[in-house]
């Protein structure tokens, strides 16, 4: 590999964690079947979550995901959904980006 394109993709690299966004969305679609011991295991507590209608809850992260198809563009939010599987237990079953 040239020292072009190294240095690219190193500036490409330090672009998508310094201004915030430091997780790729597809990370975060991952979780898709995790409990929320292992989401929180994988990326900490979310920032906030909205329980106004808890069923289903919602965990909100704010400006921790990028969309490496639109310029590495930072989330608002991302926002994980959560359903009770059939042990009662929650489970993220859904992940939007605003």
């Amino acid at each position: 590999m040239g020292i072009a394109v190294v240095s690219t993709i190193v500036v490409a690299a330090i672009g998508c964690l310094s201004g915030g966004g430091g997780q790729v969305r597809g990370l975060s679609v991952g979780y898709g079947t995790e409990n929320t011991a292992a989401v929180i295991a994988k990326v900490g507590k979310p920032d906030s979550v909205d329980n106004s209608n808890p069923a289903p809850p919602r965990w909100i992260d704010k400006n921790k995901t990028f969309d490496p198809a639109n310029q590495n563009q930072v989330d608002n939010e991302t926002i994980l959904i959560f359903q009770k599987d059939a042990s009662g237990k929650f489970k993220s079953t859904q992940v939007t980006f605003g």
